[in-house]
């Protein structure tokens, strides 16, 4: 039988550890984006979700990265004035504004990615197909489990996905 007690006295160094790792790895960013201004995590991960996930309105943006819609206005706005962003009119609905990539970031955006996903290659490559799905599949778990603790915690704002 499963003892999850157990595995937490291994588990529970190792999240520290790669939240800083993944931090440290994130702060490795192109000079073009470094002369473009001061890109904090947020303004990353921005450009990462577009990246990944393409275009966006300002709202899907700030529920993709888990800020307000304020705050992804506001960075929006910044990665705009320095040139990482588009913002473009809806062709369907001309009220909305959709976000992409500009063409200037585009490649330091995708050698960022490059370098920073050259670790999880390495260690999917070890692993067999069964393996890394169920890798996924449990990281993908404990996310939502994080997320739905951190939502339901007294004085939380966060909302779950």
């Amino acid at each position: 039988m499963n003892d999850p007690r157990r595995h937490i006295a291994r588990l529970a160094p190792l999240l520290p550890q790669l939240v800083f790792a993944l931090k440290r790895r994130r702060g490795e960013i192109p000079d073009v984006l470094k002369q473009a201004g001061s890109q904090g995590e947020r303004h990353i991960s921005t450009l990462i979700s577009l990246a990944i996930m393409g275009p966006a309105t300002v709202s899907e943006l700030a529920q993709r990265t888990e800020m307000s819609t304020a705050h992804a206005s506001l960075v929006v706005g910044e990665l705009a004035r320095a040139g990482l962003v588009d913002r473009d009119h809806d062709e369907r609905d001309r009220r909305l504004i959709v976000v992409s990539l500009s063409s200037a970031a585009k490649p330091a955006v995708a050698e960022m990615r490059k370098r920073n996903s050259a670790p999880l290659l390495q260690f999917l490559s070890e692993l067999d197909d069964d393996e890394a799905e169920r890798f996924i599949d449990h990281l993908e778990r404990l996310v939502v489990l994080i997320r739905t603790s951190s939502a339901n915690a007294p004085g939380s704002s966060v909302t779950p996905r």
